[in-house]
């Protein structure tokens, strides 16, 4: 039975268990199906006695119109004894989306990416790759993915690196998911594996850096006095450059879960905070120190309306990007630290505390335990007075490096 086409129509069909063709009463022939891979435009015709399949395109690549114009073509051509199959046949080039088509198909099919590794594919597919976006796919050969390397490493090896593993996994999506109608995969294979067989990935040496006791005072006097241009303001950006690198240092987060933290995800009440989403994948229900929580406090009372902890001066937003501030800050003492480094530093402290390896993960928040780990890891729950206490012992060992007790720093500077 038939149904006329209409967008919505289109957009309610779903995979029943098996692939299924749906045709068009307003147009004999055209028909989408429906694969667990996905939904399909196709033409569905028997002319003189033999059935014809041709596949038009993912329905997510054409309007209903543009594939209905299609569809007339094909079956025109079918009518006058013109096969559209010999004609692609015969093409120079095979037909295969473009790399901006197949970006667009990888981010709508794959719910489970995070904003966040969005943004980071966009910074490298539509940004380092940019003049590639309007290629088709089997236009890119092995000698542009090797030249492109070459050329994307002379600024940075690892966004080269990053940039070709990001082209890597949208090619591999679409090689699997652009079928003809035998499900043979319309795009070639992979070129990005031309830099594995040729060993021309680059070496990215794992960063070190950190504050280590040598500095350490310098460092926590130099941000617990620094004071931003409108700290008199009490607005809700104000000091935002001390407090997150505070922030950072108390607690060992990663600079996104930091950046986008809002305020209904801190409970003042009972010290805690829930950082969603995290690089894991699960949520981290992290205590407060006692610090943390009058510096919290503190940015509490002049949030104003803001939801967010860390407001951008410039706009409603979080905050994005303090590069300018964090080494305004490091210069003073003479070394260049980042908020990565304050991760390390973080940890580096709570290993010479002589923490237990179940309590420094927890305070990572790393996966659980895997299969090369202590079977018994697997069993050991950390609770939150356990993490509380361990997060004001490492607050004790920055504030004992400047002669100060965790109350001397919170009167002196957050009451």
């Amino acid at each position: 039975m038939a149904d006329k086409f209409t967008k919505k129509y289109i957009d309610e069909l779903s995979y029943t268990g098996k692939d299924k063709i749906y045709q068009d009463s307003s147009l004999a022939g055209f028909a989408v199906i429906v694969r667990k891979s996905g939904k399909t435009y196709i033409v569905n015709k028997r002319v003189a006695g033999k059935l014809h399949r041709i596949v038009i395109a993912d329905v997510s690549l054409l309007t209903l119109t543009e594939a209905r114009e299609k569809a007339v073509t094909i079956i025109s051509d079918l009518v006058q004894g013109n096969d559209p199959k010999r004609k692609q046949a015969q093409s120079d080039k095979p037909s295969s989306p473009t790399l901006a088509e197949a970006y667009h198909y990888f981010k709508e099919k794959k719910h489970d990416l995070k904003p966040r590794t969005v943004q980071t594919y966009d910074r490298q597919i539509e940004g380092l790759l940019k003049d590639w976006l309007n290629t088709p796919l089997n236009d890119i050969d092995k000698t542009m993915v090797s030249d492109m390397h070459t050329k994307l490493s002379k600024s940075s090896k690892a966004q080269a690196n990053a940039a070709m593993r990001a082209l890597s996994s949208v090619w591999n999506y679409a090689y699997h998911s652009f079928l003809d109608d035998n499900d043979d995969p319309i795009i070639k294979d992979n070129p990005v594996r031309i830099l594995s067989v040729k060993k021309d990935w680059n070496t990215i040496k794992p960063r070190t850096n950190y504050v280590d006791d040598d500095f350490l005072p310098q460092f926590f006097n130099a941000v617990l006095k620094f004071r931003s241009d409108d700290f008199h303001l009490g607005q809700p950006h104000s000091n935002n450059a001390r407090d997150i690198l505070l922030f950072f240092m108390f607690s060992g987060v990663r600079l996104n879960e930091a950046q986008t933290l809002p305020w209904e995800d801190v409970n003042l009440g009972v010290g805690r905070i829930l950082f969603r989403g995290t690089k894991n994948g699960s949520d981290y229900d992290m205590p407060m120190g006692d610090i943390m929580r009058a510096m919290l406090k503190q940015r509490y009372k002049v949030k104003h309306n803001s939801p967010w902890v860390f407001k951008s001066k410039i706009n409603d937003g979080h905050v994005k990007d303090m590069s300018a501030e964090y080494k305004n800050i490091s210069n003073s003492v003479g070394i260049h630290i980042t908020p990565h480094d304050l991760r390390r530093t973080f940890i580096s402290v709570a290993t010479r505390l002589d923490m237990s390896y179940p309590v420094l993960k927890r305070l990572l928040n790393h996966r659980d335990a895997k299969a090369t780990d202590e079977t018994t890891l697997q069993y050991i729950q950390i609770s939150q007075p356990q993490l509380r206490d361990a997060l004001n012992e490492i607050e004790k060992y920055y504030c004992q490096s400047i002669g100060m007790t965790q109350q001397e720093v919170i009167d002196k500077y957050f009451s």
